[in-house]
């Protein structure tokens, strides 16, 4: 359509493209040089001004210095606007802080004046200089506030600069201090300037600046600011709290930056004598929690602005100001509990379980979701120390005033003898005749409890420094009326429970005996059901104060045991026990832990107290040693650890009865709730604040419960406390409940794995060998026509020499299948001279196989297995010199697993430790290796007793967290933990020490044989079959039991027998040879007696 463009054409057009391109261009350029010209001759001409107005500024203050250069010639005040006029002029903080320094420093000089004409005060009586003088102090102000946020106070120059702006700032915030104004009529009006300087000071980010001076001053292994410093900053950032009355505006950035830094209410107290009297003038502490308790949305506010961890300072913090505080602890208690265990709540939804990408090492939470700063990794001890006030003797006793108050809960004062169902014998003399043989050496003396206004020696050596010297004595709830009225309070409770008849049962605990079919069980208060009250009828300051303590243990992981062991100084866990006694009966309880969420609600409720009792004692009854626990019974008396053994283990049982799906008990995850209704943690802060569920991760409380069951229950399998029949539940029939379990219920399925011991060993014993039938019968091995007929199928045929028991049994049976060891095996001995022995193996030859092997190889010479001091078997931690030791471990855990597994009794005594890591027990919380020790190395049990009663000093001992072994003549030293060798074992760190040793000696030493033997033993035995078995009855089930034999057990079972043998078989008697000799003389109608047969064993013989 159109025609090709000529050549010429187009670089015409090309050109004419190129010269307008080079014209824009040239017009850019001349703008752009236009453009840098102005912005050049404006920056020269500011520059130029402001070196005239620094000039100037500098020529003024050099004029006003004096010789000595600290003190200057006063200029009249009129001339201080025109030099502040030319100090704001392009200000920068960088190049004119020599000017703002000295300029600050003459300020300062002239506030102090009494003479109007000199003073920069007097500006304000002036109407002209009015206006003028506000904007220029407020600039002054607002340039203080950005040196604050640069300033390095570790610098010397920095450190004297910032005391400067303190001091100047102070000044002008205070009317009073204005010397200039001596008229009474004009203070009201400074008073409402000075006011107004603080609402500015606020609003230039006042707080946030001190919070920066304060992490870079503080926040240090060694702080750097001086005490002069400190003053000045805690009284600045008080000021806007007082001159506003603790406004809410103010409070909240308060609470959000300064009372979050980290230590810093310890630093302020140790550095700052005078603050303590302006934090209980004031009440700060009061105002404080009152404030985050008004509503939901104060809290939402603080915990919305507050990092993880810096929200583990402020709970640090407000713990420091409630003991300097009393008063808050006695009026605002329950308020107190509440605010700090939402924010634990808060805090524990960051801490994680395991370590991940997302997650960061907490000395204090564990792994934590959020990053540590510098400032947060430097202030952990200060943090720590802090925080080790809420379980120091003195919080807890005020916090628990209301417990301590009643006598009634009281348990050293001897109840009055009454009459007992047993015998008419007094109540301490039946109850001395129903304790076990081995209790009733226990020593009588009991140590004296601490008083409640009382400290330890250790109390006051943990907080050194952190308190006041002379700190207030122990305050009665009773006497903040307005507060703690009389309907609220405990001692209202037990009078109710008094008023209802059960006053009998308030008199130290003690508990009567009933007779019920010759029976000596012991009968307590919690069995008694009754009417009327209950644990939710407990008072609220009670509940709360148990719900900070869970919150606490839940959230601060790393230092749980710390706190645990605090609570149980003095006769606090022996007071809450008798309290959750007489609160109610097992039922009760019952119901309160089944309730959802039982333990964690944020809001007061009585299974708190259940879940701190729990925690507290079993952790309490694991540190304890026999020797603790039943001759000083530094824990509980006897009689108190029966009735508490007796009521947890009724209250399991009460409990999985009560559920629908017993499952639940274990395996509700909190974290998963709270994450199901929020999909980010930030925005979780409403339903955690509101209270409908927790964040936090942990155990149910039924778990806790359960595991102080365990611990009881594992201690008096030790050393018995309890009298026989003591675990049972009476009310279970061993019929009905192998029934339910034949049927697979979910009750009594649960109950057998968790709590076995509630029904008899022998029907477990039972319940055993119906399992191992069960499964023969599924793999073929066993059926009913095949049983009595030898039919059955053979897995193995070996050939065994004499000589080479061991080495032949290993070559032919370490590689069999599982279904193949279960099996028939058919063993072929094979004598000294090669040829084959002659017999039939039915079962009797494999057994002298496996008696004999197992003999060899737990004898000690062979180095696999040594002895304890009371001849118990154990694996040798020296046994891999040994070639393939592991492998021969496993290969006789196959051995010992076919004999219990076919009913093959072997002598063969393992110690207690060893049996406990075969049913992995060991991995469990509630148990504790110290406590085998004495059994296993009674020399170095005794050593590290010592360790752990010593009064002194333990690093005089120069102990550290390492352990030296002597093998094979070299001496090796190994590390508890890592870098053990060169940590010192101290006072605060010997507990630790002593149980590190003993978990070494007996765990970590053996870890790998036991291994190998536990995964032999396991191939045949189902870990399930053994479950309901303790380790004692682990090793009557391999052992047998050392009781005389059971006459009734034999004859019903040889009368059986015998009566078949009578009926099947013509002329029994006349055809066995050699012929039975009687002493007695059988009638037609008398069958043998048991003597008959235990004398004349072939006439149960065929």
């Amino acid at each position: 359509m159109f025609s090709d463009v000529k050549p010429e054409v187009r670089s015409f057009i090309e050109k004419q493209k190129h010269e307008r391109e080079q014209r824009r261009s040239e017009r850019q350029r001349e703008r752009a040089a236009v453009t840098i010209q102005k912005n050049w001759r404006g920056y020269a001409c500011r520059r130029r001004v402001h070196q005239e107005c620094c000039l100037y500024v500098t020529q003024f203050l050099d004029s006003a210095k004096s010789s000595d250069d600290k003190q200057f010639n006063l200029q009249p005040a009129t001339i201080l606007p025109q030099i502040i006029l030319r100090l704001k002029y392009n200000f920068d903080a960088n190049e004119d802080r020599m000017n703002f320094e000295s300029f600050c420093r003459y300020l300062i000089h002239s506030l102090n004046s009494e003479d109007k004409e000199l003073s920069y005060i007097s500006l304000v009586l002036r109407r002209d200089f009015l206006i003028r003088w506000i904007s220029n102090t407020r600039w002054i102000l607002s340039t203080v506030v950005k040196y604050f946020k640069i300033i390095n106070p570790s610098s010397a120059s920095d450190s004297n600069f910032m005391n400067i702006l303190l001091s100047l700032t102070l000044i002008l915030t205070n009317s009073a201090q204005w010397k200039v104004i001596t008229e009474e009529k004009l203070k009201t009006g400074m008073t409402k300037l000075t006011k107004s300087l603080v609402v500015h000071l606020v609003s230039s980010d006042l707080f946030p600046a001190l919070q920066i001076m304060l992490k870079k001053g503080l926040a240090l292994h060694i702080p750097v600011l001086t005490q002069i410093s400190l003053t000045g900053i805690f009284s600045l950032a008080m000021r806007p709290l007082l001159v506003t009355d603790f406004a809410p505006q103010n409070l909240s950035p308060f609470i959000l930056h300064i009372l979050s830094v980290p230590g810093f209410v310890l630093h302020i107290n140790s550095l700052t004598p005078e603050a303590y009297d302006v934090f209980v003038r004031e009440r700060l502490c009061s105002h404080v929690i009152m404030y985050l308790s008004e509503s939901p949305q104060n809290q939402r506010l603080i915990l919305d602005g507050l990092e993880g961890s810096y929200a583990l300072c402020l709970i640090a913090n407000l713990i420091h100001l409630s003991l300097l505080e009393v008063e808050v602890l006695v009026e605002h208690c329950e308020e107190f509990c509440i605010v700090v265990s939402k924010l634990l709540d808060r805090l524990g939804g960051y801490v994680g379980r395991k370590k991940s990408n997302l997650t960061s090492w907490h000395p204090i939470l564990g792994w934590f979701a959020q990053p540590l700063d510098n400032y947060l990794q430097a202030a952990v001890p200060h943090v720590t120390n802090q925080l080790r006030l809420l379980w120091h003797g003195r919080m807890v006793r005020l916090l628990f005033a209301d417990l301590y108050e009643q006598e009634d809960l009281d348990g050293t004062q001897n109840p009055v003898a009454t009459a007992s169902p047993i015998s008419g014998q007094s109540r301490p003399a039946a109850a001395a005749a129903a304790k076990p043989v081995s209790a009733s050496k226990v020593s009588q003396k009991r140590p004296a409890r601490i008083r409640p206004g009382e400290q330890t020696v250790t109390e006051r050596r943990s907080v050194e420094g952190l308190l006041p010297p002379n700190p207030p004595s122990f305050v009665s709830r009773r006497t903040a009326a307005s507060r703690f009225t009389e309907r609220l309070t405990l001692r209202h409770f037990l009078r109710q429970l008094a008023a209802a008849g059960h006053s009998s049962s308030l008199s130290g605990g003690k508990f009567k005996y009933r007779n019920n079919e010759g029976s000596s069980l012991p009968i307590y208060p919690h069995q008694q059901c009754r009417n009327g009250l209950g644990p939710e009828d407990l008072p609220q300051s009670i509940k709360a104060v148990c719900m900070l303590y869970c919150f606490t243990i839940g959230s601060l992981k790393e230092i749980r045991n710390d706190i645990l062991a605090g609570l149980t100084l003095g006769d606090l866990l022996p007071r809450m026990w008798r309290l959750i006694s007489h609160a109610g009966c097992v039922r009760d309880w019952a119901a309160v832990l089944a309730s959802p969420q039982a333990g964690w609600q944020l809001e007061p409720h009585a299974s708190h107290l259940l879940h701190l009792f729990t925690a507290a004692a079993s952790n309490l009854l694991i540190i304890l040693d026999d020797v603790e626990v039943f001759e000083k019974q530094k824990a509980f008396e006897l009689e108190e650890l029966m009735a508490i053994s007796d009521f947890f283990n009724h209250l399991i049982y009460e409990t999985v009865l009560l559920m629908p799906d017993p499952s639940t008990l274990l395996l509700v995850d909190i974290s998963q709730k709270q994450a199901a209704s929020s999909p980010s943690r930030p925005n979780a802060s409403d339903s955690a604040i509101n209270g409908s569920q927790s964040s936090l991760t942990g155990p149910t409380v039924f778990a806790i419960c359960l595991r102080l069951l365990g611990v009881l229950y594992d201690r008096d399998g030790r050393r018995r406390f309890t009298p026989e029949g003591f675990w049972l539940i009476k009310e279970l029939k061993p019929s009905a409940f192998l029934a339910d379990l034949r049927k697979e219920k979910v009750h009594a399925t649960f109950l057998l794995k968790h709590v076995p011991h509630i029904i008899p060993r022998k029907e477990r014993v039972i319940l055993f060998r119906e399992l191992v039938r069960a499964n023969k019968a599924s793999l073929g091995i066993l059926s009913q026509t095949n049983c009595m007929l030898d039919s059955a199928a053979v897995g193995a045929v070996i050939m065994i020499h004499r000589n080479r028991i061991v080495e032949d049994g290993y070559q032919q049976l370490a590689n069999l299948s599982t279904t193949q060891l279960r099996m028939k095996i058919r063993v072929q001995f094979i004598n000294a001279m090669g040829l084959d022995e002659v017999g039939i193996d039915l079962d009797g030859v494999f057994k002298e196989f496996l008696e004999e092997s197992l003999r060899r190889v737990f004898d000690p010479s062979l180095n696999l297995f040594r002895v304890t001091t009371d001849q118990r078997l154990y694996p040798s931690p020296t046994s891999h010199i040994q070639d393939g030791h592991l492998q021969l471990f496993e290969f006789v855990g196959k051995l010992l697993a076919k004999a219990v597994y076919e009913g093959i009794i072997v002598d063969v005594p393992f110690a207690n430790f060893f049996l406990t890591q075969i049913l992995g027990r060991q991995r469990a919380s509630c148990y504790s290796f110290l406590d085998e020790l004495a059994t296993f190395d009674r020399d170095l049990y005794k050593s590290l007793t010592y360790v752990k009663h010593y009064e002194g000093d333990v690093s005089d001992l120069e102990l550290t967290f390492s352990y030296d072994e002597d093998c094979l003549g070299q001496i090796v030293v190994h590390d508890l933990v890592p870098g053990g060798r060169y940590i010192t074992v101290t006072n605060d760190l010997k507990i630790s020490y002593v149980h590190r040793v003993a978990l070494f000696r007996m765990y970590k030493q053996i870890r790998a044989q036991t291994a190998s033997f536990v995964r032999g033993f396991y191939s045949i035995i189902n870990p399930d079959w053994l479950a309901m078995f303790s380790p004692l009855e682990l090793q009557q089930l391999i052992s047998g039991d050392s009781v005389l034999i059971d006459l009734e057990d034999l004859r019903s079972a040889a009368a059986y027998y015998l009566r078949l043998c009578l009926r099947d078989l013509l002329f029994f008697f006349t055809s066995l040879h050699p012929q039975t000799i009687g002493h007695t003389p059988f009638s037609p109608n008398q069958r043998p007696s048991h003597s008959d047969i235990a004398f004349y064993p072939s006439l149960c013989c065929t």
